[in-house]
């Protein structure tokens, strides 16, 4: 298969490319966390996931599909076609979770071609300018910020009644959460089929990830066949995606625009919960390096895109490899870049049934949860062979479970492994130090906020880590637009809820759902660190909600880090959310 070059977004220039009549509409569904094995068509004797095995027989399923072992990475491999190494969002928390900005996106390559272009769920990539979903070729924006609902951005939202952003603006709904995003999804889609305009929608969806808050009419279909209820939350999360695919295909139907569009089903890692009933067989689950942490569903049906009749195919294939093939698959008229995608176009095996695809190798790997490592959870795919780490060999088709390492067996197909990942890791090596930065001191919004998940080699990216608030924390990695003085406000919880520095944090979501209050400190002063040099120090007024600095700030890359202290001086923890205005 060719090598698909990378494109610079011909809207930069000018050059938007018009519809095309014979181009179909593109509606990508991407859940989060579901694995491979979370299908009653997969084999699982407890889930019943009927409108998805209907849609497994109406399409081409890719058998042998690879995704990231973590969300993040997945998300952005899927945006750009590169490794999340190559694209810099390769971890979820500790400050590596944003794409670099010379890379071009796949709304961005859809909008230069003539589409709508929509995002309704979970982004997962940036929340502040230049990374939001609107900054990186998205045109509608219905989404929520963090990895999802329990995020420490997040932090007090909920499943059943769902705070969102309808682009920047706050809303809230009494929708369940994904039913929210699909019923979104559909009336943008409806606008663009009055205007006769091809769209590309994005449906990322949060959910069936933790907290495992499921609908109860899901959640009794399972709670007595399982003896894990959050297991049953799990299988009843998914549940209530396969009626909303139900729903989709429905409406597609009634609109008469089935045909002319094109569905891809997938999801972004192993599954977090559902291997304690079935993994297909599978060694691991997300976050392992493993077959259970990467193999992944791929489902795509377009019914008059001349792709024969369904069938499964075998040949390797990964979650870059979706927007070459789109561009492959549309004719798409895209001037190169220096950068390549990583991914291969599927074309040809989606439009040729009898074809001979020869092998592949590719790499499975995320940056770890502080920084990346060489051979951290990696992974190099060639056909049935998985060479894990440094050098586990496996052969999936006689071992799918990954129990006997066949390495001293098959030396030189270790070999050969060991240096595809090597020339791999080379290409990427020299750029691991860099850190994608925070933007401030911008004119796209009134100020940029900070929270701990920016935190460089931190972990901390969650609601019970804050109310814990067992941290030091780490430095703001940041980009200044403008020299001059800017405000920095420090805070103890997220900023939407106006609580104080000295409080507990919440009990509740904002739906009623209880959630761990944490921890007390009492603060007294904040402090902040420009570079690493000597903290400049503020008191707190009493019953305030954060701590106000003032500092110069030169334009260009800086790092931050800020601090909450008590009466006699000493650090409490590390300051979890900021907030830097440009004066």
């Amino acid at each position: 298969m060719r090598r698909t070059l990378g494109v610079i977004l011909l809207g930069l220039f000018g050059l938007v490319a018009p519809a095309q009549a014979e181009r179909p509409n593109v509606i990508v569904i991407f859940t989060d966390d579901q694995g491979y094995g979370d299908l009653s068509v997969h084999g699982n004797p407890i889930l019943q996931t009927p409108n998805l095995d209907k849609l497994h027989g109406e399409s081409i399923r890719f058998s042998n599909f690879h995704v990231a072992p973590v969300c993040t990475p997945s998300r952005g491999e899927l945006m750009t076609g590169l490794y999340a190494l190559r694209n810099k969002a390769s971890m979820v928390p500790a400050g590596r979770n944003l794409m670099r900005r010379d890379v071009v996106t796949m709304p961005e390559v859809f909008a230069a071609n003539g589409y709508a272009t929509g995002l309704f769920g979970k982004w997962h990539l940036g929340d502040t300018y230049p990374h939001r979903p609107m900054d990186r070729g998205f045109e509608r924006v219905v989404w929520h910020k963090g990895w999802g609902l329990a995020s420490e951005i997040e932090y007090d939202n909920d499943y059943y009644y769902t705070r969102y952003l309808d682009e920047m603006e706050v809303k809230y709904s009494d929708r369940f959460c994904a039913n929210l995003w699909f019923d979104k999804a559909m009336e943008w889609m409806d606008e663009q089929i009055e205007t006769e305009r091809p769209f590309f929608t994005y449906i990322a969806l949060n959910t069936p990830h933790s907290p495992f808050h499921s609908l109860e009419k899901d959640f009794a279909k399972y709670k007595d066949k399982v003896d894990d209820p959050l297991v049953a939350h799990f299988f009843g999360l998914i549940s209530n995606i396969d009626q909303n695919y139900a729903r989709l295909d429905k409406w597609l139907m009634e609109k008469k625009i089935r045909d002319d569009t094109l569905i891809v089903y997938m999801n972004d890692n192993g599954t977090s919960r559902g291997e304690r009933i079935y993994n297909a067989g599978m060694r691991g689950k997300k976050g392992s390096g493993y077959e259970g942490g990467h193999r992944a569903i791929c489902f795509i049906r377009w019914p008059s895109g001349n792709f024969g009749a369904p069938r499964t195919i075998d040949y390797a294939s990964h979650i870059t490899d979706l927007l070459p093939t789109f561009v492959d698959l549309f004719d798409f008229k895209l001037p190169q870049t220096a950068f390549a995608f990583d991914g291969l176009s599927l074309k040809e095996a989606l439009s040729n049934p009898e074809g001979s695809f020869g092998d592949r190798k590719l790499i499975v790997q995320f940056g770890s949860r502080h920084r990346p490592t060489k051979y951290y959870r990696s992974c190099v795919v060639w056909d049935h062979w998985r060479l894990n780490g440094e050098g586990e060999l496996y052969d999936i088709n006689r071992d799918p479970g990954q129990e006997n390492d066949v390495s001293s067996q098959f030396p030189q197909i270790t070999a050969e492994l060991k240096a595809h990942y090597d020339d791999y890791w080379a290409s990427i090596e020299d750029s691991i130090e860099v850190v994608e930065p925070v933007v401030i001191g911008h004119d796209f919004e009134p100020y940029t906020d900070l929270t701990c998940n920016n935190w460089v080699e931190v972990d901390f990216e969650n609601q019970r880590r804050v109310a814990g608030g067992n941290s030091m924390g780490g430095i703001w990695q940041i980009e200044a637009e403008k020299a001059g003085k800017y405000k920095v406000q420090l805070s103890r919880w997220p900023f939407h809820m106006n609580r104080s520095l000295t409080d507990k944090g919440p009990a509740t979501t904002i739906g009623g759902i209880p959630i761990d209050p944490g921890r007390a400190f009492p603060i007294v002063a904040g402090s902040l660190s420009i570079d690493g040099g000597a903290p400049i120090v503020a008191q707190a007024n009493p019953g305030g909600t954060d701590v106000e600095l003032h500092i110069e700030i030169e334009a260009g890359r800086h790092t931050l880090q800020g601090w909450f202290h008590d009466k006699t001086g000493e650090k409490l923890a590390g300051a979890f959310y900021g907030r830097v205005e440009k004066l």
